[in-house]
């Protein structure tokens, strides 16, 4: 009984300590203009060094694949640089679109009570830039060219309304003609016609 309460308590403070180790990363990354990106990984370990750094790509089934690590210098299209003890920051150069297709993950690997602790932080996905994010959205729907067929409908309604306009334009005409003619007819004045006095016989 002693014995198994000597083994619990170093392991159960080692659980906890290991437990609180956590690695922070971006959710997401901005691909620039110039096509690179910048990564930073972070842990929450209460070391002064770490053991490893990596950072390692996901595929579609989650196969991590390593892409650079603490100590290689030849990390291809990738630059490794050390901000503080707890902080670092991967820039991929040269991203095309077999990279934007991977996520991203941070690897660390610290040394706690002569234990090496490794763990891992949510990947990080790389998006377009808003350049090209504006260039790849699809078009608005005033913008989209109008099909044949819309554009048949659209001649045939100004026909319609053309024809609408010029039959109440003849309407109105007729009309006014009428009324004006009623009018005339109205102020007319009737003039009776006498007949001609009749010529006397001159004497012969």
């Amino acid at each position: 009984m002693n014995i198994f309460i000597i083994c619990t308590i170093p392991l159960g403070l080692i659980l906890q300590r290991s437990y609180g180790f956590k690695v922070i990363q971006p959710q997401n990354g901005t691909v620039n203009p110039d096509g690179s990106a910048s990564i930073s990984c972070e842990h929450t370990a209460n070391v002064s060094s770490v053991k490893d750094v990596r950072l390692n790509a996901l595929s579609v089934t989650d196969k991590a694949t390593l892409l650079c690590q603490k100590g290689r210098r030849d990390c291809k299209n990738i630059a490794m640089l050390q901000e503080n003890p707890q902080k670092w920051l991967f820039i991929l150069l040269h991203i095309g679109p077999e990279a934007m297709s991977v996520k991203y993950e941070c690897e660390f690997t610290v040394k706690e009570d002569e234990l090496d602790l490794t763990k891992t932080g949510t990947p990080t996905e790389l998006l377009p830039s808003q350049k090209e994010a504006a260039c790849l959205a699809p078009p608005s729907p005033s913008s989209r060219p109008q099909s044949p067929r819309s554009l048949g409908t659209f001649w045939i309604a100004i026909g319609l309304l053309a024809l609408m306009s010029l039959y109440s334009c003849v309407i109105t005409s007729v009309y006014i003609r009428l009324r004006c003619s009623n009018r005339e007819a109205g102020n007319s004045t009737y003039v009776e016609m006498r007949k001609a006095p009749r010529a006397r016989d001159l004497p012969l």
